[in-house]
């Protein structure tokens, strides 16, 4: 089991060539319709020329003449993790929304396989940070913009991106049971994103939501 110091230390999962992966997704981008792609992804485009999609409590514009991600609150330059994330699902979105039928991620495609190291850098967050006090969790998805759901001991819905929500759910552990957690998908998940982008999606919300916890 993590330890609340642990969770300081863990690495991002390692995806071969962030930079050829980037640059693949950014071909095929380029090959798309920006303006389709943006109605179709629940994002705008902006008077500058960028596409602003919404993530969490933030906003990432892809530049769509220099295509640079940037954070839109900060004008910083976005983590390539978020850039790849971000394009994957841009040229995946054809318009299909949530449905509100909620999936473990084992249920997807290969998410079996990747699951030990899913409930690792998830799962096993949730409970060490908010194992004792899942009302706190409530507290700091609020500040990223997540709807409360009435589930388990404290649940949140944090839209990660206009048709990606992720769901965080905790149940506090008393004499008899120790506390659980789980991290969940709509059903439409899989068709944004493969179950390794799933898993890195889910693990920066989670870490999220213990950033702003300790503040």
């Amino acid at each position: 089991m993590l330890t609340v110091k642990d969770n300081n230390k863990l690495d991002l999962p390692k995806q071969d060539n962030y930079e050829r992966a980037l640059a693949i997704g950014l071909d095929i981008f380029s090959r798309k319709d920006p303006k389709w792609i943006a109605k179709k992804s629940g994002s705008l485009i902006s008077r500058g020329g960028a596409i602003v999609v919404p993530h969490l409590n933030m906003h990432v514009l892809l530049d769509l003449e220099t295509k640079k991600f940037t954070i839109q609150e900060t004008g910083e330059e976005a983590p390539i993790w978020l850039s790849i994330l971000c394009v994957h699902y841009l040229n995946s979105s054809e318009g299909r929304k949530p449905t509100g039928k909620l999936k473990h991620f084992r249920e997807f495609k290969e998410g079996a396989f990747y699951e030990p190291a899913f409930n690792r850098r998830t799962k096993e967050i949730l409970i060490a940070v908010f194992g004792k006090n899942p009302s706190l969790m409530v507290e700091v998805g609020k500040e990223l913009n997540g709807k409360v759901l009435d589930s388990g001991d404290a649940a949140i819905e944090l839209s990660y991106f206009p048709f990606m929500p992720i769901t965080c759910v905790v149940w506090k552990g008393d004499e008899e049971f120790p506390p659980e957690a789980t991290v969940l998908f709509d059903e439409t998940a899989e068709l944004y994103f493969s179950a390794e982008d799933m898993a890195v999606a889910a693990q920066m919300a989670v870490l999220e939501l213990m950033r702003r916890s300790k503040r």
